[in-house]
């Protein structure tokens, strides 16, 4: 009875093809050797076994770093319970580093859970890698916003932008907590920076129509929200819609509130603010 050979899988059966393939390239490239039964050359089995060794590494799929893609998608999507439950679930399979503790960081922060979150994100500035420093730095500046500690929001987030000077939403959150300060001689640097830097990034160019509304260079802010409001080709969305403008608004209220304190602590609490520069608009809609 003849023995069968048990099929090899199909992974390895592309990565021995392709292996093959460079040893014939490189068969071709080489100088032809002379003489009936020459020797191979051994440069050309060494280059063969390289190329093997790369295609296999090409052809793994690493769960570990998926998964961390996984809860970073439903971070962006504001699934931030779902994201907290999942951080666990990612450190008991594979444990912790500083990646996994960020986004616990973050998903901690979103659910109201101000001290965990705190705590979390100091412990990451020991980090030796300063763009884990920035984030955390970046997170510790969020927290505090939302606390209105300005001061120290504005603090973290000033050494968060020290480490990583070309992040645009860093940019773009320091502006952002200046203006919620009042201080809008202070946002103008970060947010025209992030403008520059980010020019499709639709929630940095409403903080730039923010910063133009309060600052009362209503005409330009008018313009920005009309070509925010244009698609930028005609089977694309645009890149914000009518919920945008009403948190736009909203925050505006807040802000020249904060102005009006800032200049005259006594100033009466003012509530609303004057309607968005929108005929314009309404010829879009």
């Amino acid at each position: 009875m003849t023995a069968t050979a048990s099929p090899l899988p199909l992974r390895r059966l592309g990565t021995l093809a392709l292996a093959a393939g460079a040893l014939l390239l490189a068969g071709c490239a080489a100088k032809p050797v002379q003489g009936y039964g020459a020797a191979v050359d051994p440069s050309l089995a060494q280059q063969a076994q390289q190329q093997l060794e790369k295609a296999e590494q090409l052809t793994q799929i690493d769960p570990q770093q998926t998964y961390l893609n996984l809860i970073a998608q439903m971070q962006q999507a504001r699934q931030w319970y779902a994201s907290l439950a999942h951080t666990e679930a990612f450190e008991r399979q594979y444990g912790s580093n500083a990646q996994i503790r960020l986004k616990r960081a973050d998903a901690l922060r979103n659910t109201g859970q101000a001290l965990p979150a705190e705590q979390a994100y100091q412990a990451l500035l020991g980090e030796a890698d300063s763009q884990v420093q920035a984030r955390a730095h970046r997170g510790l500046g969020l927290l505090y916003a939302s606390q209105q500690r300005y001061a120290p929001a504005v603090a973290q987030l000033e050494r968060a932008r020290q480490l990583n000077p070309i992040d645009a939403d860093l940019l773009a959150d320091l502006a952002y907590t200046h203006m919620l300060d009042g201080r809008l001689d202070a946002a103008a640097l970060p947010m025209l920076q992030a403008a520059q830097l980010a020019p499709a990034n639709a929630r940095v160019q409403l903080n730039l129509a923010l910063y133009w509304l309060a600052s009362g260079a209503r005409d330009q802010a008018g313009l920005l929200l009309q070509r925010l409001r244009q698609p930028a080709s005609p089977n694309a969305a645009p890149l914000i819609d009518d919920t945008s403008l009403q948190t736009l608004q909203t925050q505006l209220a807040s802000i020249e509130q904060a102005v009006r304190t800032r200049a005259d602590p006594r100033a009466p609490l003012v509530l609303g603010s004057a309607p968005l520069p929108s005929p314009r608009l309404q010829e879009l809609q």
